[in-house]
């Protein structure tokens, strides 16, 4: 029996008890998810055709606070209730052919990045992805950090940028080998403590990539398992590194517009006055904390715990990073804020 069997057949009494009689017209595994497995299922119901996506376990996580599967869908739950743009959630499952998962609507349209940064037909919902974006994230800070105590964040009495530079200097032990360039990088942020803030709930991997685009507009916000409290500056710098911008590096917000779009519309919701000189503190963080998943999904390969070609390329982006955070680091940056 094939993965795709086992799954059908895993699915079908909650698909009976949710649909009557439904039949599952296709089932297919979607490209990309380095720790999940994402897979399309096309319907037919009482009701009329309906397409949804299970989001299952794949056994291995890029950090040690990566979600679970029941806890990435309660704050997709909470972020649809609060009116963010993401897929109607439907149900966590416990055991899907022996792995947890959780059943979403199905959002039409692009999420391949290097797609939403080339291809043609899109290019008008290039123009406004960033402000919308910006308008998007806006939403879920919004939403009262104490309803995602459920979620990991700052120990009482930690701030919110102390609590990220802790889970990097965590992340980082837990390689337990050296990465000179990464060292470095921490060395100043703890050098270069930003500015505090009441944490907020980030998405914590907030980029092109993990949104939906169709060929006008912003659709919805994906993969929230790295979900946190955390300093609202962690999701408005993530986006915007050299590694999200799949090769269309001028472009500074992933790879599809200007920086100063992106924050100008998140200010004007949220009624704050955020500036790219504030945040560089966290775009070093940023890229560290990226550097820190490409080094942790490679070893998966490497140890032979998960074989794959995808983790293996991860792996060779260590370096790109590196090269980007000494550039940051370095007083002569063009960008550099000064001590």
């Amino acid at each position: 029996m094939s993965e795709a069997d086992t799954l059908a057949a895993a699915l079908a009494p909650w698909l009976a008890e949710q649909f009557g009689a439904a039949q599952i017209a296709s089932l297919k595994l979607l490209a990309g998810g380095a720790s999940q497995q994402a897979w399309r299922i096309e319907l037919t119901t009482p009701a009329g055709p309906l397409t949804l996506i299970v989001r299952r376990d794949l056994g291995g996580r890029m950090f040690q606070n990566a979600l679970g599967r029941a806890d990435e869908y309660a704050v997709i739950a909470l972020a649809h209730r609060a009116g963010v743009p993401v897929p109607r959630p439907y149900a966590y499952l416990p055991d899907v052919a022996g792995k947890p998962a959780f059943v979403m609507a199905c959002l039409l349209g692009e999420t391949i990045g290097r797609r939403i940064v080339r291809e043609p037909a899109l290019a008008a919902a290039r123009a406004v992805l960033p402000a919308q974006m910006g308008r998007a994230l806006a939403a879920i800070h919004a939403i009262p950090a104490e309803a995602a105590a459920f979620l990991p964040g700052p120990a009482a009495g930690e701030s919110a940028a102390a609590y990220t530079l802790r889970m990097l200097d965590e992340e980082m032990a837990a390689i337990a080998e050296p990465y000179p360039a990464l060292e470095l990088g921490l060395a100043w942020l703890r050098a270069h403590p930003p500015r505090e803030m009441p944490p907020v709930l980030c998405h914590g991997d907030y980029r092109v990539g993990n949104v939906v685009v169709d060929a006008a507009a912003l659709v919805g916000v994906l993969d929230w398992e790295f979900a946190h409290r955390g300093h609202p500056g962690e999701d408005l710098t993530f986006g915007a590194i050299r590694a999200w911008r799949f090769g269309e590096a001028s472009r500074r917000y992933g790879g599809v517009g200007e920086v100063a779009e992106f924050l100008a519309a998140y200010n004007a919701a949220r009624g704050t006055a955020f500036t790219e000189r504030e945040l560089y503190w966290f775009e070093v963080a940023s890229n560290l904390k990226w550097a820190i998943a490409t080094v942790t999904q490679a070893r998966r390969h490497l140890s032979g715990q998960e074989p794959s070609l995808e983790l293996a390329s991860l792996g060779r982006m260590t370096a790109e990073i590196e090269l980007e955070i000494l550039s940051l680091i370095d007083p002569r940056h063009p960008r550099y804020p000064g001590e």
